[in-house]
This record gives C-alpha cells, structure tokens and sequence, in this order.
C-alpha cells in the first residue's frame, strides 16, 4: 500500500503532465488555424492529442484533490495556499470540462469558424495555465520553491471576493448552465 503523499506526487504529475501537454497542442492548434505554421495533418493531430490530454488530465485531477487533502498536515485547509490551491484547480477543471463538453456537443464544427475556435483554444489553454499555476502553489507549499517563484506570486494570501459579485457570478453562471441546457433539451427533441 502506498501512502497518500506518494499517490498525490503520482496524481499530480499525471495532471500536469497532461494539462501541459493539452495546452501546448491547443496553441499549435491556434497557430495551425492561424497559418502560422502550414501543415494539414498537424492540424488534426493536435485537435486529437488537446482533447484527449485535457480528457485524461481531468480524469485524473479528482485523485490528485483527494489525495492532496488526505496528505496534507492538518485539516486539508490549514493554509493560504491550499485554498488557493483548490480555487485554481476547480477554476481549471471548471474549464476543461467546458471545452471537453461544447468539443463533444458541437463536434469539429466549433473548431472551423473563427471565433468559437477561439474560445475552445483559449478555454483549453487556461485551463491548462490553471493547473500549471496550481503545481507551482504546490510547490511552493511542500518545497518552499516553485518553477514560477521569479513572478513572486502571492500564493499565501486568499484572494476572496465581495458577496455582491460572488452572488452576480453565481447567478450568471446558473443562468448561463439554464440556456445551455434549455437550448441542447431543445436541439435534440425532433
């Protein structure tokens, strides 16, 4: 049996590995799109690869969550850090689950106009930029030290917000989850 510090550093590196490789292929993805750089099978290959690390990255970010709090001194939420830690991991699973979704909804479609392929571009690479900024929170809470440590983040001050705009946002994205739900129920009724 191996213990849960063990399994979390196991987990974590499965999440950023994949999530890493996820954000890289969505920007040549973008770039591809863009002509920036001109090849049609890198096209597909990098639309595949995204979506299949970003797939595998938040199958396994609940296992580094769990895991992660198990493993922690204390009560899993003893620190600044660990809260940011949760906020940013939510916040970044919240966005690749959007980009998995509206990809297996809409098919390749969303990626041939311009705009929604933007979307699901910038909605994978944060994602990806969440998670790697949540490694580097971990980083600085197990090791002292993080790869980001020359920005001088301030992984150990909670950043909340208002009750007023904590309520604006949760009752946006109510709203937004109700018309996406209202026009999918809607689309497939025949």
């Amino acid at each position: 049996m191996i213990s849960s510090s063990t399994f979390h550093v196991i987990s974590t590196e499965l999440v950023v590995g994949s999530f890493a490789m996820s954000g890289l292929c969505f920007l040549l993805h973008a770039l591809c799109r863009y002509e920036l750089i001109k090849s049609k099978n890198f096209i597909s290959i990098t639309d595949n690869v995204a979506h299949f690390a970003l797939m595998f990255g938040i199958i396994a970010t609940p296992f580094a969550i769990f895991s992660g709090i198990s493993a922690s001194p204390g009560s899993g939420f003893s620190t600044p850090i660990l809260v940011n830690k949760m906020f940013l991991s939510m916040t970044g699973l919240g966005l690749g689950l959007a980009a998995l979704i509206s990809r297996w909804k809409m098919g390749s479609s969303i990626l041939v106009e311009r705009k929604p392929m933007l979307i699901q571009t910038f909605s994978g690479m944060a994602a990806s930029g969440l998670m790697l900024l949540t490694a580097s929170a971990g980083g600085s809470f197990a090791r002292g030290e993080s790869l980001l440590d020359i920005f001088s983040l301030p992984y150990d001050m909670v950043i909340l917000m208002p009750i007023a705009i904590s309520v604006i946002l949760l009752i946006s994205g109510l709203a937004t989850t109700a018309s996406a739900l209202w026009k999918l129920l809607a689309r497939s009724t025949v």
